[in-house]
């Protein structure tokens, strides 16, 4: 189910921005509302709002999901960090 759900994001046209979603609780059957949920945040974010987190519920689902922007650098509080161990050989 979870998989049916990642590909759904990935096919909704979301002009500007790319969806991460981490699925934090699951329930029986694919949520029916997240599309519209999804449409709404988008609707917020070209008006204005500076959120780029939100929390999708319906019924046991907790879907965590995340909007960054295709034509902007993504935002430090949101950016992936790599961090390197440098060891000295002697």
């Amino acid at each position: 189910m979870e998989e049916r759900i990642w590909k759904a994001i990935a096919g909704m046209h979301t002009p500007g921005f790319f969806i991460t979603a981490e699925i934090g609780r699951t329930d029986e059957g694919m949520p029916t509302e997240l599309e519209s949920f999804i449409a709404g945040k988008l609707m917020q974010i070209n008006d204005g709002i500076s959120a780029r987190r939100f929390v999708f519920r319906e019924g046991q689902w907790r879907i965590y999901l995340t909007f960054f922007p295709t034509t902007e650098v993504v935002d430090e509080r949101y950016a992936l960090k790599n961090k390197v161990l440098h060891r000295r050989y002697k």
